[in-house]
């Protein structure tokens, strides 16, 4: 064989690498934990799971059962908290229209919107401050030393503690008394509230309400003046919110 020019043995040389080189990145795959552009599409019924290393599913996205009432298959979104409970939902269980559903470690809904009018929240219950003039007076006394229920107001629990507004009203200087904020079967709510002598003021008090969540009950004003009191004493609940504990 004739001797190559010394230039065209180093071309070939060249090419023997580049060669090598090409045939070694043909065995390298790309990642299969990255996407780094583009887009990821999960369709046609398919479903996403992530799941703690104990199998538990925290987050499922996809095809879900029911399917609606038409017999098309629902897709919702289901994050449960790594103990397993479901903590959040976009799903109707009924297979009808869903609702953004936050849920309670003990499987009780605390946030809903409204499905039905699709507006607003159907949970939780939020009341509202009443209105009350400064120089007012309680429209409810009483001058009896024993505990004695001035107001009633129903009640839905979604909270576990209460925070009530009052105005509180001694007649006179020769009377003073207590106020107190219970449920319906008498079980204190408020700590009890002294009304010195002659006293007319507002506040607010907070406490625990017993019942199960959603279970419904009267709250109660009670009142009493304190022995050797001669006037009568009034309380008036002003607004009533649940809040958390």
């Amino acid at each position: 064989m004739p001797d190559l020019p010394g230039d065209l043995s180093e071309v070939l040389k060249a090419m023997d690498r580049r060669l090598r080189a090409t045939e070694g990145r043909a065995q390298i795959r790309p990642a299969m934990d990255q996407i780094l552009a583009g887009s990821v599409v999960v369709g046609e019924g398919g479903r996403l799971f992530v799941q703690t290393p104990d199998g538990v599913t925290m987050l499922y996205v996809g095809d879900i059962d029911p399917p609606h009432p038409d017999a098309s298959r629902q897709t919702g979104l289901v994050v449960r908290r790594e103990d397993g409970t479901a903590a959040m939902s976009v799903w109707d269980g009924a297979g009808g229209d869903q609702a953004v559903i936050l849920w309670d470690r003990g499987g009780r809904v605390i946030v809903s919107e409204d499905r039905a009018t699709g507006q607003g929240l159907s949970r939780p219950f939020i009341g509202g401050p009443g209105w009350f003039g400064a120089t007012e007076q309680p429209e409810f006394t009483t001058d009896s030393t024993a505990w004695t229920t001035l107001m009633i107001t129903p009640w839905v629990k979604q909270q576990p503690k209460l925070w009530a507004w009052y105005l509180i009203q001694c007649s006179d200087a020769t009377t003073s008394g207590e106020v107190q904020l219970t449920d319906n079967a008498g079980t204190a709510i408020s700590p009890v509230i002294t009304a010195g002598a002659g006293a007319f003021f507002y506040g607010s008090t907070t406490g625990p309400l017993a019942g199960a969540h959603e279970s419904s009950t009267y709250l109660r004003w009670k009142a009493r003046v304190d022995p050797g009191s001669t006037g009568t004493i009034g309380v008036k609940g002003l607004a009533v919110y649940g809040t958390t504990s």
